[in-house]
């Protein structure tokens, strides 16, 4: 940990000496243009914490201790990435030195990958890196509009696997194909698989600013051991409850299925993505079947346009230094854990929210979050429907 507090003042010190850059030049070897990057998150969290048994009975303490939020802060991530171009390929080396959601055990890995260009419409990429199954995991974590992806994201967002990828894109369609193992990180994500995600953007004009987009996506990958589980925090990371989880020792392989849509038009954009997911299991078991799905809405208080490219869209910077970037957001997401005698719980929220990016540097973002949650803990129906308040300082480099 020692570590990981001088990486993270270090990328302080220095993103506030920097000026408004994404990336910062450190060198150039031969052909090849040497970057370092970082992404740094404070969150802190207050909660106004509703339990209930669903029978009206009084919560035993059992039952409270395992349904409690507790109001804290602390970083939830530090990024540092280190990155090479070349003329026909990038390589990119990362580190989260705060660790998976903020545990800060050991950091993890983040992509470590190569990417080369085989002509103007066709890629590949070997390493760790994003999985194809998700618009919103897939767009950077500094762009996402709000503090806590959608718990669906959370959910059924592959992320990062060890593998191998092969693209075709052009300006309106991407079609992406992966191969892939276990993460890189230990005691993480396991299990090979498959991915596939195909998107298609029939109304692009980038001086209006506004775009049209569709996806599809699908991945497949074995259980490790015959463990398959599903969980959700009550949209907020750093927590430790689990508000919807659900797990099995009898699966064989699962299988994601990912649809998703989003315009944007001038200041407006609205986004929504929905999931299934099916797991086969071993034996006379029947399968286990979970969907979840989210809608947001965006405007942004200014005439900065978003971006578009390769099937993402991006968050434009700042024009005015000094009034900043300002947006408002608001969601409403659910999540059905629950199959036939799997009780893994249902949850839904809604999220309203405000971004105030300062420069292209630093960005401030306020969320309102009400929970509304439901699970089967031994035998009895707990309600747990949190109202959140949430802050987050961002620092890019």
């Amino acid at each position: 940990m020692r570590l990981a507090r001088s990486l993270l003042a270090a990328s302080l010190a220095a993103a506030l000496a920097t000026p408004a850059l994404a990336e910062v030049p450190i060198d150039v070897i031969g052909d090849t243009e040497i970057y370092f990057d970082a992404l740094l998150h404070f969150d802190a969290y207050q909660y106004d914490q509703n339990i209930s048994r669903a029978d009206g009975l009084a919560l035993t303490a059992g039952q409270l201790t395992a349904n409690t939020l507790t109001n804290n802060g602390q970083f939830r991530r530090g990024e540092m990435i280190l990155r090479g171009k070349t003329p026909t390929a990038e390589w990119q080396i990362g580190y989260d030195t705060v660790g998976s959601r903020g545990t800060g055990r050991n950091g993890r890995w983040l992509d470590v990958s190569w990417k080369g260009r085989i002509n103007a419409d066709w890629s590949y990429r070997l390493g760790q890196f994003k999985q194809p199954n998700s618009l919103e995991e897939l767009t950077s974590t500094k762009n996402n509009e709000f503090i806590s992806k959608a718990m669906v994201t959370n959910a059924y967002g592959l992320s990062r696997r060890v593998g191998a990828e092969i693209q075709y894109a052009t300006p309106s369609i991407t079609a992406t194909g992966t191969w892939f193992t276990r993460e890189i990180n230990v005691a993480q994500r396991v299990g090979d698989g498959w991915g596939t995600r195909l998107t298609w953007a029939p109304i692009q004009d980038t001086q209006a600013g506004e775009a049209l987009h569709f996806g599809i996506s699908a991945v497949q990958f074995d259980a490790e051991n015959n463990r398959y589980s599903l969980s959700s925090r009550p949209q907020a990371d750093i927590t430790n409850v689990n508000t919807v989880t659900a797990t099995l020792s009898d699966a064989d392989s699962t299988r994601i299925l990912g649809l998703e849509g989003m315009y944007y038009r001038g200041p407006f954009k609205v986004m929504g993505e929905y999931f299934r997911a099916d797991t086969d299991r071993l034996g006379a078991a029947p399968d286990y079947s979970t969907d979840g799905w989210y809608v947001s809405t965006l405007y942004t208080l200014s005439d900065d346009l978003f971006g578009y490219r390769g099937g993402l869209y991006t968050t434009a910077t700042p024009t005015d230094p000094v009034k900043g970037l300002w947006q408002l957001a608001a969601r409403y997401d659910r999540l059905d854990a629950n199959d036939g005698a799997v009780f893994g719980g249902a949850q839904s929220a809604f999220t309203v929210g405000a971004n105030w990016y300062i420069r292209s540097n630093f960005r401030l973002s306020l969320n309102y979050v009400m929970v509304e949650s439901e699970r089967v803990q031994s035998g009895v129906l707990i309600n747990n429907d949190p109202n959140i308040v949430e802050l987050r300082g961002q620092i890019t480099i």
